[in-house]
């Protein structure tokens, strides 16, 4: 019986000519991944044990100085909210550095069904949150979709 590493491994094989949204699966160790939409997003997605899971990380920019206090008690206030966005989780990579979308996807019998769902909702979710960290778009902050229409990743 093949491990739960080894099924992800072979579900990241077949996800990228599973799904036309997908540009590009790139492998750079033997439990990451960077996965390339068309519309040149990136998720990151990293192996973890104890309990087994895959960490999805994308990178939602820099918030102009004006706005970062704003931003960063957003993004606090956000996380607190873990109940209602199903673990979604926003970071900082470092003083002065770009936010960061992570989410921990656990699942011995996940399937490549639901992997695909679960990174299109993520896509999803990390344009939406990068446009308002960014300041990018026309969208006034306070028309932002609600916690919960923005973070059901599941199936």
């Amino acid at each position: 019986m093949a491990t739960n590493l080894e099924r992800m491994q072979i579900m990241m094989e077949e996800i990228g000519p599973a799904m036309a949204e997908i540009e590009a699966v790139i492998q750079s160790e033997e439990k990451n991944w960077a996965i390339q939409f068309e519309d040149q997003s990136i998720v990151m997605l990293e192996w973890a044990e104890s309990p087994d899971r895959v960490v999805l990380t994308a990178m939602l920019g820099v918030p102009s100085e004006s706005m970062q206090l704003s931003v960063y008690e957003t993004l606090l206030c956000y996380n607190l909210l873990w109940k209602d966005t199903g673990g979604v989780k926003m970071a900082l990579s470092g003083p002065g550095g770009e936010l960061v979308l992570l989410y921990e996807l656990f699942g011995a019998n996940l399937n490549r069904s639901e992997l695909q769902t679960v990174l299109i909702n993520f896509v999803s979710i990390s344009q939406v949150w990068s446009v308002y960290v960014t300041g990018e778009g026309e969208q006034p902050v306070g028309n932002l979709p609600s916690p919960t229409d923005m973070l059901h990743l599941g199936a």
